[in-house]
């Protein structure tokens, strides 16, 4: 593909139809939709075998964990809960019915954690790599769901958890390293479950304005917040959530750059500065990393000075941006 991923959403969004029961279509985490009981969220997400994963990194269990965990992710950051799901895969000669069954267990035992429902889908005959695509179904539970278009110039930049935890979980992977003290990245890298305790924190005191979660990395992700609400943002490099060993061994660009953390990313408004900071000090993690500014764009200060990040997240087809 010629084109970024971005560039190829805005073209795909130009055959999108209008209509007064979708409150919001393309360019977020999920649909949000009317329906005679209230507002839902569909959310999709597909994984394919080396692009997404590799089974020498993530076995079939954790892969079908990883795969309800990061559409669970999107529907939660669209202020939802999980209901209902479909599940697609396109089976490849290499894997086995063991292998099959790991995979189904997998997505039971994350489902369950969140009380969704497994309700049908499809299998089908691949005749190289293995994918699996889930469509997933969830009720808005906030006022209003929340999304990427909701960001409001003076809100504060904020970030659940540890950034860059699951690009050095893989890092780790390739490089065949392990033991003692790792194993929290590698986990985060094949089985990313969403921060779900401080998320149901978030809601209960109506904090955000807008979510995403951290799927692509923390500027290109912030980028599309940020173009979606026409606004642009100011982050600060010290205060992002790093792990130390990151610093250790250099690797902070993952970060700024790494993806499939699955954190939610989210801003606020200064009035509830208060109950972030008291939700923080109960023991759940979040950090107020930027603010919300006129304009467009992402700029990362250190020490007051603009950092120049070439690479700013995973993006398919075309070069990153």
């Amino acid at each position: 593909m010629e084109i970024s991923e971005n560039k190829l959403i805005r073209k795909i969004k130009a055959f999108e139809d209008k209509s007064n029961k979708v409150l919001r279509g393309i360019g977020d985490d999920g649909a949000v939709v009317q329906l005679p009981t209230g507002p839902y969220v569909l959310v999709q997400d597909a994984m394919v075998e080396h692009v997404h994963f590799e089974f020498s990194f993530v076995d079939p269990y954790d892969l079908g964990k990883k795969a309800v965990y990061v559409n669970v992710s999107d529907i939660l950051s669209m202020g939802a809960l999980p209901l209902y799901f479909l599940v697609t895969i396109g089976l490849n000669p290499a894997l086995t019915s063991r292998d099959v069954s790991r995979l189904y267990r997998g997505m039971r035992q994350a489902a369950r954690e969140f009380g969704a429902i497994l309700i049908g889908g499809d299998t089908t005959e691949s005749k190289n790599d293995f994918f699996i695509d889930i469509s997933m179904m969830g009720k808005v539970i906030t006022k209003s769901y929340l999304g990427r278009d909701k960001a409001r110039e003076g809100d504060f930049i904020a970030v659940t958890g540890s950034l860059g935890e699951s690009a050095y979980g893989l890092h780790l992977f390739k490089e065949g390293r392990g033991g003692k003290g790792l194993k929290r990245f590698l986990k985060r890298y094949s089985s990313p479950k969403p921060p779900y305790p401080v998320w149901k924190e978030l809601v209960k005191h109506d904090i955000t304005r807008a979510m995403m979660d951290v799927s692509d990395g923390l500027l290109i992700d912030l980028g599309r917040m940020m173009t979606e609400s026409r606004k642009g943002a100011i982050i600060h490099f010290e205060r992002l959530p790093i792990p130390s060993i990151l610093r250790k061994d250099n690797k902070e660009i993952f970060a700024l750059s790494g993806g499939e953390d699955y954190q939610f990313l989210f801003t606020f408004p200064k009035n509830k500065l208060e109950t972030v900071q008291r939700i923080t000090m109960q023991g759940h993690p979040v950090s107020i990393i930027g603010e919300v500014i006129q304009g467009k764009g992402v700029k990362v200060l250190s020490k007051g000075k603009t950092l120049e990040i070439p690479v700013k997240g995973y993006e398919h087809f075309g070069n990153p941006q």
